[in-house]
């Protein structure tokens, strides 16, 4: 292969000098938690359109050289979300067209509650060279950080990812939340922390137990990270006494705990 292509899995070789669009995971927010292709693409990179919620650190990772351009969201900033998206996919096609090689650096997973689905397929629609990196979504580095396990031999062989978000009254898909914690399986919230009281009182009113542990993790990745610890019949109680930053990743489960001695 010549030294101006290299080659992606899974796409056909890319030339070094064309445009490259990069969907790019940055995970939890520490640095090195990112792969090892995020950082070459950072280092690659001519443009960096990035999101918030992810830490500062990550961009000095990223060619100094690079345009940085701010892209995200924070909760109840008032942008209206269809013309952000819109806006960022012009952004995207403008300087694919300009031969620039272009890092769309996303919080967590590109495809786990983000809108890198949305970015990809505008892409292919409009025949630019694009390629996701996966990045180490919060739900899971929540619970390996603080050591609960996400599946455990023997015990419980799923796990789900869910958003604490209401929708035209109520949560989606509660059944099925209640199910999985029943079956002794993990659910990981995600954009929780406001509606925790309300979702707790649906999944008591199922039949989930009072006793399942409830693991509020707070800015994982970051060097303030905290393990808030309760469980689900006590979690309005206990929202009264402390306050966890956002953001935050709730892990609720009958088995969500801390791994001891004694597994």
């Amino acid at each position: 292969m010549s030294e101006s292509t290299e080659h992606i899995k899974g796409t056909q070789p890319v030339n070094k000098h064309a445009h490259l669009i990069s969907i790019v995971g940055a995970g939890p927010g520490d640095p090195e938690l990112l792969t090892v292709r995020a950082v070459r693409r950072l280092e690659q990179a001519d443009v960096i359109l990035y999101d918030a919620l992810h830490g500062t650190e990550i961009l000095e990772a990223a060619n100094p050289n690079a345009e940085r351009i701010y892209a995200g969201k924070h909760y109840q900033d008032g942008q209206h979300q269809t013309e952000r998206q819109d806006h960022i996919h012009s952004r995207l096609k403008q300087f694919a067209n300009e031969g620039k090689r272009v890092v769309r650096l996303k919080a967590g997973d590109p495809f786990i509650f983000g809108r890198g689905a949305e970015e990809l397929a505008f892409c292919l629609q409009e025949n630019l060279n694009v390629e996701v990196v996966p990045g180490i979504t919060a739900g899971l580095a929540a619970a390996t950080c603080f050591h609960i396990p996400v599946t455990l031999r023997n015990a419980n062989s799923m796990a789900m990812f869910y958003t604490g978000h209401k929708r035209r009254g109520g949560f989606e898909n509660i059944d099925e939340v209640a199910s999985v914690i029943k079956a002794n399986a993990p659910v990981m919230v995600y954009m929780g922390l406001k509606n925790l009281t309300l979702l707790s009182k649906e999944l008591l009113t199922r039949d989930v137990t009072a006793e399942a542990p409830m693991q509020i993790v707070s800015r994982v990745g970051h060097p303030d990270q905290q393990l808030f610890t309760s469980s689900l019949g006590e979690i309005e109680n206990y929202l009264t006494t402390v306050d966890p930053p956002m953001p935050s990743v709730i892990i609720i489960g009958t088995r969500a705990h801390q791994v001891s001695s004694h597994v």
